[in-house]
């Protein structure tokens, strides 16, 4: 994750040349001095970047580790080393720290040269826990399948209600590991080796003490390792919080083409607690999903020059960073192991509200009534909040704003309205508490300008969501669909060193436009954009393929349906449109999608970011290094409860 920090003597760059920060100037605006000629000159904080920016040249590869590819047991461990180093740095005393030190070392079972060699390679990285992998090796040291299955199942044994003790279930596993090898002789095979009882012993120190407890005592276990639950607690600085939720918007919107009605869209909206600033959002005519919540997290965490320039707003809206904490209700979309592997990475903590308390929520829920009471039951095209509200009128004969046009006024409604109102809970207007918060003022100095994410297509690439799939002769599957590249031939039937079949690779895509997938080159250590094997099909989104695909089956149900028979109901979908003389409601929802796959797919932001043409975009390779949202997570999003009402 390459971040700039906006501290005075912090080197950048402003396209090819190389400054000095020498003053931040305010929100959006530092002070910098040539290293070259020594002029002094003053840039906003997207016109600047960690590395030389030649237009000429783009980067089209990013070095980087897949997160998927880290075992589970490796990922405690390194989080675990995380934990204790961090620990060790907080600590001034020099005496106290060696000591710290040398515990640590007694720990983790490694010397103490070891620990000085990660500590400082800790040190050097800021943080990142990733530099405390272990270097891979040929042999791993597993244990073999049979063996892992026995200690899989006593390791369950200790964590049930009888509470059994280490050398308790170390005995039992003795016990079948002696029959195991007598059934191997018996078949002519060779004994297993037992393990070690310090094996056990480790893999259980691996498990967290709230999870053993929960185990083992239930739902008394599970409340002891709870925090206590009160009111939000009082926070100190900007992005120490930020609230993130979804809800349909009581507006019916109109297509771009005939500015017919084509339904009500999506928002999912982002919340800094401390000053009630909205961080970022996401408007869409899909309906809650993990891609929803990706795109609304992205677009907090990059700065909205552009996009303030994109939708011809004019006004401030300086909020940029990665938020530490992310405060979400229960839905799956926001809790996958992926997300929560890329918020430890991005060291952002992640909590969910209990169940039933609509307090800790409280927040974003005033801010939704806030926008719909504030300017959007004032719309043409307005549901209100319920039927009764609406009277006889009618919303959908009078709606006239496009999906755009909407995100552009509610984009103005939060820069120059909302974000300039006195809020009644903090006594002041948003914007200036988030000003206090960062710049500070005469009673309390601020907490400076956080840290910007200098690639924002790697960041929006680090939400994606993934598959695991192998490489056969025709490519790669995906969703019924062939891939193929001439990168992923060498990977073909591949065999797993670890298990029975062909390995497995990380394959990430963009929902909204699936005529490229993103294959997870091993020994690149890279991601390679892979076409449709057939490059003639038009590019279509997931969500489209899951209708083709029920299409293609009424047509035809005894037919398998298959890659050519998906691109034909396509096809014979897009005649019948080309020919209706008067569109449908469902035809115009689809062609809107089409025409927003287009302007904000993966593919599209790549170009733009500086490949020349579809041809570069096909051998491209991109590496983001945050895990992705669980792909199963789309298959059953249902709204918040709240929301509904």
């Amino acid at each position: 994750m390459k971040e700039i920090r906006f501290e005075v003597g912090a080197e950048v760059f402003h396209g090819n040349s190389r400054y000095r920060i020498i003053q931040v100037i305010d929100l959006e605006h530092v002070a910098v001095r040539s290293s070259f000629s020594g002029n002094i000159k003053k840039l906003h904080i997207s016109e600047v970047s960690s590395e030389p920016n030649d237009p000429e040249n783009p980067t089209e590869i990013i070095p980087a580790k897949d997160l998927l590819s880290i075992p589970n047991e490796q990922w405690q461990e390194i989080n675990k080393k995380a934990l204790l180093f961090s620990q060790i740095m907080q600590e001034n005393d020099e005496c106290i720290r060696r000591n710290k030190i040398r515990e640590a070392a007694i720990e983790l079972s490694v010397s103490e040269p070891t620990i000085y060699r990660q500590l400082h390679k800790y040190k050097e990285s800021k943080g990142n826990p990733l530099v405390l992998l272990r270097k891979k090796r040929e042999d791993s040291g597993r244990l073999v399948p049979e063996i892992e299955d026995l200690v899989q199942k006593h390791i369950t044994r200790f964590l049930s209600k009888i509470q059994l003790k280490v050398t308790d279930i170390y005995r039992d596993l003795e016990l079948d590991v002696i029959r195991l090898n007598k059934i191997r002789s018996e078949s002519g095979l060779e004994p297993l080796g037992k393990p070690h009882i310090n094996t056990i012993r480790h893999r259980i120190d691996l498990l967290s003490a709230a999870e053993i407890a929960a185990k083992r005592k239930g739902k008394k276990g599970q409340d002891a390792h709870r925090p206590i639950m009160g009111k939000f607690p009082e926070l100190q600085k900007p992005l120490q919080v930020v609230q993130i939720d979804h809800t349909p918007v009581d507006l019916i919107v109109v297509d771009d083409e005939n500015r017919l009605e084509i339904g009500r869209p999506t928002i999912t909206l982002a919340i800094d607690v401390f000053s009630r600033m909205v961080t970022g959002f996401y408007i869409s005519l899909e309906k809650p999903n993990t891609l929803l919540t990706g795109a609304c997290l992205t677009h907090s965490i990059l700065d909205k020059k552009k996009w303030l320039l994109d939708h011809k707003v004019e006004g401030e809206w300086p909020v940029y960073g990665v938020m530490e904490t992310i405060h979400t209700d229960n839905g799956l979309e926001f809790h996958g192991k992926s997300l929560k592997r890329a918020c430890e990475i991005y060291k952002v903590n992640m909590t969910k509200r209990p169940a039933g308390t609509p307090r800790y929520g409280g927040h974003i829920e005033r801010l939704f009534k806030t926008f719909n009471d504030g300017g959007i039951h004032a719309l043409p095209g307005t549901t209100k909040s319920n039927v009764q509200g609406r009277g006889e009128y009618r919303s959908e004969k009078q709606a006239a704003m496009t999906l755009f046009e909407f995100e552009t006024w509610f984009t103005d409604f939060v820069v120059n309205v909302y974000h300039r109102t006195v809020h009644s809970e903090i006594g002041m207007t948003p914007l200036e508490k988030y000003k206090r918060g960062i710049i500070g003022d005469e009673n309390s100095p601020g907490c400076g300008l956080p840290p910007k994410i200098d690639n924002p297509i790697k960041l929006k690439i680090d939400f994606l969501p993934y598959k695991e799939r192998s490489v056969q002769q025709y490519g790669i599957k995906l969703f019924g669909i062939d891939y193929f590249h001439d990168v992923v031939r060498k990977w073909i039937k591949q065999p797993d060193k670890n298990r029975k079949g062909a390995q497995k690779f990380i394959v990430r895509y963009d929902p909204r436009d699936i005529s490229s997938v993103f294959f997870f080159d091993p020994d690149m250590e890279s991601y390679v954009v892979v076409p449709y094997r057939d490059i003639s099909h038009p590019a279509i989104s997931l969500w489209e393929l899951r209708e083709l695909k029920r299409r293609a089956k009424e047509a035809n149900p005894l037919q398998k349906t298959d890659e050519e028979a998906i691109f034909a109901a396509r096809a014979r979908m897009q005649r019948l449109t080309e020919q209706a003389k008067k569109e449908t409601k469902h035809v115009r929802l689809q062609k809107q999608k089409e025409a927003i796959r287009q302007k904000e797919s993966l593919p599209t932001l790549a170009s733009e970011a500086g490949l020349k043409n579809n041809e570069d975009l096909k051998g491209s390779v991109f590496n983001p290094t945050v895990e992705s949202i669980d792909d199963e997570d789309f298959d059953n999003i249902q709204p918040f409860e709240d929301i509904d009402q």
